[in-house]
């Protein structure tokens, strides 16, 4: 079995490997020993030594040492790795954005495989990607984006798969990085929930707030929010977002009791058509800066994490309160979310979000005695 070392000199590892005849030969991986950001390293040895076993692979086999694998013979009907890419990505469809993204993703992975993009797609397999996440960890790419790589590339194969032309992925789900990405807020607990909306008089930013707590929303939902989504009547709330590819979703959900004798108390006051006017004039820069003030105000601890690439992260967000209301209605995060609720029955979902607890607001001298709990 191929064995990794240290050469003085050279930054990257080396491996130690046997051809057939037993002779001892190394050569260097490739890999940084020792990467810029040191929770980088584990990856980063296995990296080089899925790359070493491939060289050992090769030399008791005969073939020539050049890297993960030699080139493939063309096959007829099957198409290159990058003729592959090309047609794919033009039927996955979705806005110039999503394309523009996913296009400076295949382009990264595309260099990284350099002239191994005109090989057969069937040619490609999982020792010739070995290196990928710590080259892209090198750009300066996090954790969370190499992942999303990763699973593009993964995407590209099953593809490949199903019409026929490669037999296997050469990505599955554990070469993701493992939580991806220490960038992700953590959720408030609920007593939080409730300071943070009694710190503020600014009434947008608790309307907001509960808005977040009571309805999942993100803060750009909660931001464009118009009153004719809202229905006393009904005692309902809806909104629409829309998926990468522009196809719109409408959420529907039961008004909470405090929800509702808020959004009450400040309809009875309102002129505007938003719910939220201050907030729906400022940018999303703009918005998440004055959210992370708020924090600040209220002496919430809000722990932060330094990165390279992103400066110190503070790990509070207003979707810590996303993540709160995920938690209190039975989801484990956010992933799934949607599908979590509309999978319940009316009445399991009337329930959900009614029996979510009452939070104690105090009073905010322009929306009068009305709006605070019991």
């Amino acid at each position: 079995m191929a064995a990794l070392n240290k050469k003085d000199g050279s930054p990257y590892w080396y491996a130690w490997y046997q051809d057939a005849a037993g002779k001892q030969h190394s050569k260097s991986t490739g890999i940084p020993r020792e990467p810029a950001e040191p929770a980088h390293a584990q990856s980063n040895e296995e990296a080089a030594r899925k790359i070493g076993e491939e060289y050992e692979r090769c030399a008791k086999a005969g073939l020539p040492v050049d890297g993960p694998g030699g080139a493939p013979a063309a096959v007829a009907g099957i198409p290159s790795y990058q003729e592959f890419t090309g047609f794919w990505i033009v039927g996955i469809g979705g806005d110039k954005k999503y394309h523009d993204k996913v296009t400076g993703y295949l382009d990264n992975i595309g260099q990284f495989l350099q002239k191994k993009i005109e090989w057969p797609i069937c040619g490609l397999h999982a020792p010739d990607f070995a290196g990928i996440k710590p080259v892209l960890l090198a750009k300066g790419y996090s954790p969370t984006t190499v992942t999303a790589h990763l699973k593009l590339l993964r995407q590209v194969f099953l593809a490949a798969i199903d019409q026929g032309f490669a037999l296997d992925c050469p990505i599955g789900p554990a070469d993701y990085i493992a939580n991806p990405s220490p960038n992700r807020p953590t959720p408030f607990s609920v007593p939080q929930v409730e300071w943070l909306a009694n710190a503020t008089k600014i009434i947008d930013w608790r309307t907001a707030i509960l808005l977040g707590f009571y309805c999942g929303m993100e803060l750009s939902e909660a931001s464009t929010l118009l009153w004719d989504t809202v229905n006393f009547v009904t005692k309902r709330i809806s909104w629409t977002t829309f998926t990468r590819r522009g196809n719109p979703i409408i959420t529907e959900m039961p008004l909470h009791p405090v929800l509702e004798r808020h959004l009450l108390a400040l309809k009875n006051t309102s002129s505007s058509l938003c719910v939220t006017p201050s907030l729906l004039a400022m940018s999303g820069t703009a918005s998440r800066a004055h959210f992370r003030k708020l924090i600040a105000k209220s002496k919430l601890p809000s722990p932060s994490i330094s990165t390279k690439l992103h400066g110190n992260y503070h790990q509070l967000q207003f979707g810590s309160i996303k993540l709160t209301f995920a938690r209190e209605v039975g989801h484990a995060g956010l992933y799934r979310l949607a599908r979590f609720l509309h999978q319940l029955s009316p009445t399991e979902f009337e329930a959900k979000i009614t029996g979510l607890p009452h939070l104690q607001l105090k009073p905010i001298p322009l929306l009068g005695p009305n709006e605070p709990t019991p």
